[in-house]
């Protein structure tokens, strides 16, 4: 039996409502998140400890305050993003009116690493939600302090009809990734049932991929259209 098809297609029906479309639901959304943030920062250190070694004080400057950070620059800019962007016509269009309208990839997938578990969870988690998808959340399993946490705490702050965070190993993550995503965020080093490309689902759009490369004279971030 699957365990993550009953969820996801509850994600994808909310998805497909357009329930997070609305920029009355993205902000509420962000200020729950930074509430989580604010309201967890204890466990949140507690957890960053005992998985990294992490001081409050370095916790806070590495993970906490760059996720609020991002939450409000997100609120702040939030109506701004939104707003349609004008482009000129030809002639062809010259009587008409011609704009992009930004419009939200659907169903992401973020699969977080271990070093960095709640900066590199919450910033794509940020980005995510202020332009209006639906999001699965994938800690790392091997800080398991901040896995926990992460799966106990943040589901009481978002809407559970639009996002969720799922828990296993490279076992349950390849089985996740047999799934349709529209987008994947995923970070970390290339290795077996650890990348997105590897014997999953063909049917998702993007993968932005952070990975080994840094320093090496390489773009942090590959995005690629699938096939």
């Amino acid at each position: 039996m699957d365990p993550f098809e009953e969820k996801l297609r509850r994600l994808r029906n909310s998805f497909n409502t357009g329930k997070t479309k609305s920029a009355k639901f993205r902000t509420e959304q962000l200020l729950s998140l930074g509430h989580f943030l604010q309201d967890n920062k204890k466990q949140l250190h507690d957890a960053l400890t005992g998985d990294l070694g992490k001081s409050a004080f370095e916790s806070d400057m590495s993970e906490v305050i760059l996720c609020q950070n991002e939450v409000d620059l997100a609120l702040k800019n939030l109506q701004t993003w939104m707003k349609d962007e004008s482009v000129s016509t030809n002639l062809l269009t010259k009587l008409s009116s011609a704009f992009i309208r930004k419009e939200p990839f659907g169903l992401v997938l973020i699969v977080a690493p271990w070093n960095y578990p709640l900066n590199l969870m919450i910033v794509p988690l940020v980005g995510a939600i202020a332009a209006g998808n639906c999001v699965v959340l994938k800690p790392s399993e091997i800080s398991k302090n901040t896995e926990k946490a992460l799966a106990e705490l943040l589901p009481r702050y978002l809407d559970q009809s639009c996002f969720a965070v799922v828990l296993g190993g490279p076992e349950e993550t390849g089985q996740l990734l047999k799934h349709k995503f529209d987008y994947i965020f995923f970070t970390g080093k290339d290795g077996p049932g650890q990348h997105p490309g590897d014997g999953g689902s063909r049917e998702y759009s993007v993968k932005a991929l952070k990975h080994k490369a840094i320093g090496q004279g390489r773009e942090p971030i590959k995005r690629c259209r699938c096939p």
